[in-house]
């Protein structure tokens, strides 16, 4: 089984260099990873130089500046000259260029920055104008609230955006909600969206480095078989067969 880290951070002035993911890849037996651009950053210069450097281990999520006058053509030249498979973009951002761009291109947009402008009417209304984009829920919906039951109603809107295909989520981030490792208390969150998205559209991520200052990343991956929430056959997708149907390696 191809095993797919969806979400971690590389970068020579925050983070760590692409040697020491690849480092944590090999001691956890993971295979390729999707590197994500930190937040206020929108050099991804770096990000194209360790797909190149490495090639068939990482795919990347780039970012601009979503308040720029020219942010169309910004996020055109950024996807072409550094081959970014999408854009990491705030869910707040409501500039009707950044979205229309988005859908023209076909890219994924992976929803960053609190569950509120995830469930804001307005996202959906971008997730279903742009049918030919990718949507994807960062960190479980930056964060569910594990001290609630998991029917609680901003948990369950964004459960509802599985009626639309072009929408995956992720699990990850469970060190920054979770109470203890390995995060028990998440099941029954875990469970909701497997029921609702089925593991075809989940995508597990580690969230190196932040993670950690928690745990490892191979505690980050093995907690996900601890669950028993998965059957063989979903771990397969969720750890890797998802991610690598939506994202060019």
């Amino acid at each position: 089984m191809t095993i797919v880290d969806g979400h971690v951070h590389v970068g020579l002035t925050k983070y760590v260099p692409a040697e020491v993911l690849l480092a944590q890849m090999e001691v956890a037996g993971i295979d390729k990873a999707l590197l994500v651009q930190y937040g206020s950053c929108h050099d991804n210069v770096y990000l194209r130089q360790c797909m190149d450097r490495f090639p068939g281990r990482f795919a990347s999520l780039g970012g601009v500046d979503y308040t720029a006058d020219d942010v169309a053509d910004r996020i055109r030249r950024e996807v072409s000259e550094n081959n970014l498979a999408g854009l990491r973009i705030p869910a707040v951002t409501r500039s009707e260029a950044v979205w229309e761009t988005v859908g023209e291109l076909g890219i994924m947009a992976s929803l960053s920055g609190g569950i509120a402008g995830m469930i804001d009417p307005q996202m959906e209304e971008y997730i279903k104008r742009f049918p030919g984009a990718r949507f994807r829920i960062e960190h479980m919906g930056w964060f569910p609230d594990v001290s609630r039951a998991p029917d609680y109603a901003e948990y369950e809107r964004l459960l509802s955006y599985s009626a639309y295909p072009n929408v995956v989520f992720m699990v990850s981030g469970f060190y920054a909600f979770g109470e203890v490792y390995p995060y028990m208390e998440a099941v029954p969150f875990i469970e909701r969206v497997l029921e609702a998205y089925g593991p075809e559209r989940m995508i597990w991520g580690s969230d190196f480095p932040p993670v950690a200052g928690k745990e490892t990343v191979s505690m980050t991956l093995e907690m996900v078989r601890t669950w028993g929430c998965f059957s063989e056959s979903d771990l397969e997708w969720v750890l890797g067969k998802s991610a690598m149907s939506v994202l060019d390696f």
